[in-house]
């Protein structure tokens, strides 16, 4: 029984670290492109970034978070690039960055405004994160799943024309979007932790007798 307690116990612990919510990218503090002449305020220097797909809500979710503050930074946006399969562009080869491939667009900004191409979303900003939740409808597929999409994202100064705008990108080429598991997932979690709590109740059960 013992055997068993410590072993549920590590099961459980692997599956919940497995779907806690996290950044998919981490990127470090002060990395930005050789070649950017934009502002230098933190706001402009991506630290994490993640973009999920929720299959239950048919519905992507993009975040990324600053090294500073967002709301109201001069010029701060940042675009995130989806290839959905088909045809993408890769038009950062110039810079380095060969990896980065695209055919959608999200982009969020620090005046409060967000778009998907030129159409118009809603966005939030709470300190230095800025995110928004959209519609999978809105980013249609040019062949792939939508699980299967990949993306990264990079933070620009809308004030700089051309190449000099780019300040960072998180990661450095396309990566797959997370899936947010199932419900059915979430309820095999539960279950198990059912079940560790039924055993650890048996054994001070027993341990009192």
């Amino acid at each position: 029984m013992k055997k068993l307690f410590h072993k549920t116990l590590a099961l459980a612990a692997l599956a919940l670290a497995a779907h806690a919510p996290a950044y998919a990218v981490s990127d470090v503090s002060g990395d930005f492109l050789k070649g950017y002449t934009g502002s230098r305020d933190a706001a402009f220097d991506v630290l994490a970034a993640d973009v999920s797909f929720n299959a239950a809500t048919n519905e992507f979710v993009f975040s990324t978070t600053a090294a500073g503050a967002i709301a109201g930074v001069n010029g701060a946006a940042y675009v995130f690039g989806l290839n959905a399969g088909g045809t993408a562009a890769a038009p950062f080869t110039s810079v380095g960055l060969p990896g980065v491939v695209f055919n959608r667009t999200v982009t969020l900004r620090a005046n409060g405004t967000a778009a998907i191409g030129a159409a118009p979303i809603t966005e939030q900003i709470v300190g230095n994160r800025i995110f928004t939740t959209v519609s999978a409808s809105l980013l249609p597929s040019n062949g792939l799943a939508f699980n299967d999409y990949t993306w990264t994202v990079w933070s620009i100064d809308t004030n700089v024309a051309g190449l000099g705008r780019l300040a960072d990108f998180a990661p450095d080429a396309n990566i797959n979007v997370t899936a947010v598991p199932e419900p059915a997932t979430y309820g095999m979690l539960l279950a198990g932790l059912g079940m560790l709590g039924m055993v650890a109740r048996r054994r001070r059960a027993r341990a009192e007798d």
